[in-house]
């Protein structure tokens, strides 16, 4: 790119789509690589409508597919034999996750039903028949020789526990953010990467303990989802974000000790909504004690003394001075508001599967 520096440089995503191709070639462009044979098993009539996204960080492939006919599903088989591993030679891992849609496994006894959320371990020197039920997943490939030999035995195993989910919402990040990153970034993804999945497959207390500050982020960013998620409900509790995050109280404050705890940041977080809510000149003007009951804050006296004290004035010192700036808010008829609101060479994909 033409006066740009490497820092500045995003990575490359590449895209693909069938809506590139005649209807009745769609199905077979988006398997021609998988090394695997395939077929399907829903109905022939359906339109096999689909796009793939994906980019290459580091060793690490990360791809994304979407279904797009979303009025009509279909399924089809993936069968990988000994014969195909032994012929193509491929060595790595696949952990992926289905955000719509399942996967369900032919030959395996245990977890054999992949849903969405669930983040499950494919070794590609191993068989594998399954049923894929077509929705949106997302993938990152891992170079075997990156783990230990031991994540072989997770073949077909859905991780679960606290450190299978924080790296589920890591590669969910990461893939979100494609379009985001630079190529000076790679090295730091590549290695917080790396130590997330071996805390991950390995469960070891050293493993998790390489992998703290990275753990701490992608936990931290999970609460503070959930926290903006549901900030303005009045149960939003401790016990609640322990609940439904999946980690102890202990652990919660630990989190949120350097910044005053988390229910101070949930109330700043309020006042901040608050404070925006009465300082908007496009809405209409309403009632100091109604913004503070629909903040989170059944007592007004409070709310204004909080409110004061975060930000230097009273909520009707705020309202004053928007009054002030704008004379025709004096009534009840609001301003109008505007208008907006608030593959590489080398791997095929669809699938993030290195090609031969």
């Amino acid at each position: 790119m033409e006066g740009s520096t490497i820092g500045e440089t995003s990575i490359p995503v590449f895209r693909f789509s069938t809506l590139d191709f005649r209807p009745q070639d769609r199905f077979a462009e988006w398997v021609r690589d998988i090394k695997s044979d395939c077929r399907l098993l829903g109905d022939d009539a359906v339109s096999f409508d689909a796009s793939a996204s994906g980019a290459a960080i580091g060793p690490f492939i990360l791809s994304g597919r979407q279904w797009i006919n979303r009025k009509q599903r279909t399924t089809f088989e993936i069968l990988r034999t000994e014969s195909r591993i032994k012929s193509d030679g491929h060595d790595f891992y696949c952990f992926t996750m289905p955000l719509f849609g399942r996967i369900r496994w032919l030959n395996i006894s245990s977890q054999p039903i992949k849903s969405v959320g669930d983040l499950f371990v494919v070794d590609a020197a191993q068989h594998l028949q399954c049923a894929v039920e077509m929705g949106d997943v997302i993938s990152l490939v891992v170079p075997r020789d990156m783990l230990p030999s031991h994540a072989a035995l997770l073949h077909g195993a859905t991780l679960t526990g606290g450190i299978g989910r924080v790296l589920a919402d890591h590669i969910l990040s990461l893939f979100q953010n494609l379009p985001n990153l630079k190529l000076h970034e790679v090295p730091y993804i590549v290695h917080s990467t790396q130590q997330l999945l071996l805390a991950a497959v390995s469960g070891t207390p050293d493993a998790i303990r390489a992998a703290g500050s990275q753990i701490r982020d992608v936990l931290s960013a999970r609460i503070q989802h959930y926290i903006d998620s549901h900030l303005l409900e009045t149960d939003l509790t401790p016990d609640r974000i322990c609940r439904d995050v999946g980690l102890s109280r202990a652990k919660l404050y630990q989190l949120f000790e350097s910044r005053g705890g988390v229910m101070r940041q949930i109330q700043r977080k309020r006042l901040q909504r608050a404070y925006h809510r009465l300082s908007d000149p496009s809405r209409p003007r309403t009632r100091i004690a109604e913004v503070a009951w629909s903040h989170g804050f059944a007592n007004e006296k409070y709310f204004h003394r909080l409110f004061k004290a975060e930000f230097g004035h009273t909520p009707h010192e705020t309202l004053e001075k928007i009054i002030s700036a704008n004379p025709s808010l004096n009534g009840d008829t609001p301003i109008k508001s505007s208008a907006h609101d608030g593959g590489p060479v080398g791997w095929s994909l669809p699938y993030g599967l290195p090609s031969s």
